[in-house]
């Protein structure tokens, strides 16, 4: 991940008509980003945060538009995978068989449509299929 310090700020832009009317624009090494708020103290509150974090010499990530310190934040919580095992490791020892490959199978799908596009792998179903007899399988 390569992070640039080339970050300029845009000004709020108010876009009557919408239920989050207060837009925070800037731009991290020339790509757009965008956020929208309810109010504009919470627009000039985000915005503020941003312009901290650019003053201070924190470097941004240009996919997200993220600094970096919230990147560390966002990558510290816990991630769908991990949620999708404890909770099948919780539900292994009281739940019948069937209903156990029923609750894996409904996982496994739904993890192949988090994974980012672009990410490498054959096929769909190879990664279902790996996901449904290994990683959410608490006897494997």
């Amino acid at each position: 991940m390569v992070l640039s310090y080339k970050v300029r700020f845009w000004e709020m832009r108010e876009r009557s008509g919408r239920a989050k009317a207060f837009d925070v624009r800037w731009t991290v090494n020339g790509r757009e980003k965008s956020e929208s708020f309810l109010t504009k103290g919470l627009a000039e509150s985000r915005r503020e945060k941003l312009e901290t974090a650019a003053r201070e010499g924190e470097p941004f990530d240009p996919k997200t538009g993220l600094p970096a310190s919230e990147l560390r934040e966002l990558r510290q919580r816990t991630t769908w995978y991990t949620m999708a095992r404890d909770y099948m490791d919780t539900r292994w020892e009281r739940t019948p068989g069937n209903t156990r490959r029923t609750i894996a199978e409904a996982l496994a799908t739904i993890t192949v449509a988090f994974v980012d596009k672009g990410v490498a792998y054959h096929d769909p179903r190879v990664l279902s299929r790996a996901v449904y007899s290994w990683a959410l399988n608490k006897n494997a």
